[in-house]
């Protein structure tokens, strides 16, 4: 069987992993602990010694000051690092850390060595944010061959037993710190994204802290006292809060007791109440699903279903809200916590594997199916098919070869001068490009007696430097003297990882430069080496 690639769900709160089977079917690879997810918490107990997952996610109450968790939410942050025991940790060297385990884990179940990966991002995730997801996967060890959109990843889990006609879906992804609402069109074995919004900064975590300042704010009335002062009550609050909102799911009611410097207090809560507390979160979810249907120019009447994606899609809350917003049903049998790992290893194998034995066997059945129907044999079984996505004739076994299209979630531009010398953002590549994509713009020098150029990379909808984010820049540099207006040329190259490499050509003498931009938040060169091989070398408890 040819390399095996890991799937990765890099989550918030929760990660998981899967990889493919050389029948094509996905499954889930468990965790050491024997489970299917594993908590994305990092606790450091001694200098270069850590765990990740269930041990550490018991440590935050305990040891609250070295363990670390909802990382997610600072990645791409450039000035954003953690210390413990003297040693800084940018976002991307913790997420490392939870990369890691899943490597260690997988490699243990499966009983070889796995170097390759492809690891899932919010669809609203910008360069930055993806930069360094990329990075996070490459100090753990991994090749990361793909970073794919995790709405993307869930649509195709859930569509590949369903090819075959067309069906538009939308999918609704709240995890637990992030929010994505994405629009998929599935046309026979084209995957194709329309629309796309979100919010980086919104998730289940929200709700939990909503809950926690309701409840702290009634001890603080009764006793004066706030456990949010410090962290050990503070985390042994969050836990319970969170342990409620999950009950709040199943349950009417929910009680949680709060003990701090001697006073006790239980607060009781429940549904409505902890849902009219969260009102205001729910709005925005169902506002971006406005906005993404109308950035489509769609009705709810022209969607098939929505699929849900995300343990906080679990709360009732959500479910009757998106129900009576939208008129569809939701897509039925998907697990919101795998659905997503899921699709990242289906993504792994038809992007990047095509010898493949499902593939090879999807051929093989596709030639089989045309004798069959020319000698008029009897349609085969097979399990891993359903009716649904036969079309007559034989059934199709292994993986199709399906065609996944993406879109751009942020436009791309670049600083440049007008004819009065102010500044303005010149967009280059709109938001909801497909991609692949590839834009050129034929400029002209500013000034006369130039040697050298600059382009200043944008992200962001606006025409004014301060409306958008200067995600970085090329430089080119010893020209010959150019006078004002003589002819350069920039090109912008968006992949498939929606990730940008940008060339400055000077068309007199065909000089170029080019580069992958300096991300926010990147660590790159020697610097990359030195603390991979750190890594590498800590202790895993």
């Amino acid at each position: 069987m040819s390399k095996p690639i890991l799937g990765i769900d890099l989550g918030t709160t929760f990660s998981a992993m899967s990889i493919v089977d050389r029948f094509g079917k996905p499954a889930i690879i468990p965790n050491s602990e024997g489970h299917s997810t594993t908590p994305s918490v990092v606790h450091f107990y001694e200098p270069g010694g850590w765990v990740v997952g269930e041990q550490a996610a018991k440590m935050v109450v305990a040891d609250p000051h070295n363990v670390v968790r909802f990382m997610k939410r600072s990645m791409g942050e450039s000035d954003f690092e953690l210390s413990f025991f003297d040693r800084s940790y940018t976002p991307q060297e913790i997420s490392a850390l939870i990369l890691r385990k899943l490597k260690d884990d997988a490699e243990e179940a499966m009983g070889t060595e796995i170097t390759d990966a492809v690891i899932t991002v919010p669809a609203y995730f910008n360069s930055a944010q993806r930069g360094a997801t990329t990075e996070a996967g490459q100090l753990a060890g991994l090749n990361v061959l793909s970073i794919i959109n995790e709405p993307t990843a869930a649509a195709i889990a859930y569509g590949l037993e369903r090819l075959g006609g067309f069906r538009r879906m939308m999918v609704f992804d709240l995890g637990g710190g992030t929010f994505d609402v994405t629009l998929m069109e599935i046309r026979g074995i084209r995957f194709q994204t329309i629309a796309s919004d979100g919010n980086a900064e919104l998730g289940g975590k929200d709700w939990d802290d909503k809950l926690l300042n309701h409840v702290a704010e009634q001890f603080v009335e009764k006793h004066g006292l706030d456990p949010r002062d410090e962290p050990q009550p503070y985390q042994e609050l969050y836990e319970r809060c969170l342990y409620a909102k999950i009950s709040l799911s199943s349950k009417p009611r929910a009680i949680i007791p709060i003990n701090y410097k001697g006073k006790r207090m239980i607060v009781k809560v429940t549904r409505q109440e902890f849902e009219q507390l969260t009102a205001d979160l729910v709005e925005q979810c169902m506002d971006t699903c406005r906005i993404v249907l109308k950035r489509a120019g769609l009705r709810w009447d022209q969607l098939g279903e929505v699929l849900l994606v995300g343990g906080s899609t679990r709360m009732p809350i959500i479910r009757s809200s998106l129900a009576r917003l939208s008129g569809r049903r939701f897509a039925p049998n998907i697990n919101p916590d795998e659905c997503v790992a899921l699709g990242a290893s289906l993504t792994a194998v038809l992007r990047h594997r095509p010898d493949h034995p499902a593939l090879k066997s999807h051929r093989k059945s596709i030639a089989l199916r045309s004798r069959e129907s020319m000698t008029g044999a009897a349609p085969r079984s097979n399990p891993y098919t359903s009716a649904e996505s036969t079309t007559g004739g034989a059934p199709l076994t292994g993986l199709p070869p399906i065609q996944i299209h993406d879109i751009t979630a942020h436009p791309l531009g670049m600083i440049v001068l007008d004819q009065q010398h102010k500044e303005r953002v010149l967009t280059l590549i709109g938001a909801s490009t497909p991609v692949p994509c590839e834009k050129r713009k034929r400029l002209g020098y500013a000034y006369n007696n130039t040697t050298a150029v600059r382009v200043e990379v944008t992200e962001g909808t606006g025409n004014k430097r301060d409306e958008v984010e200067v995600v970085g820049e090329v430089l080119l540099e010893n020209l010959p003297i150019r006078s004002k207006g003589s002819p350069l040329e920039v090109l912008y190259r968006y992949n498939v990882n929606q990730i940008l490499e940008v060339y400055i050509i000077d068309i007199e003498s065909g000089t170029r430069r080019h580069a992958q931009i300096n991300l926010r938040g990147s660590i790159g060169g020697k610097k990359m080496e030195e603390r991979k091989r750190e890594i590498a070398q800590m202790r895993l408890c």
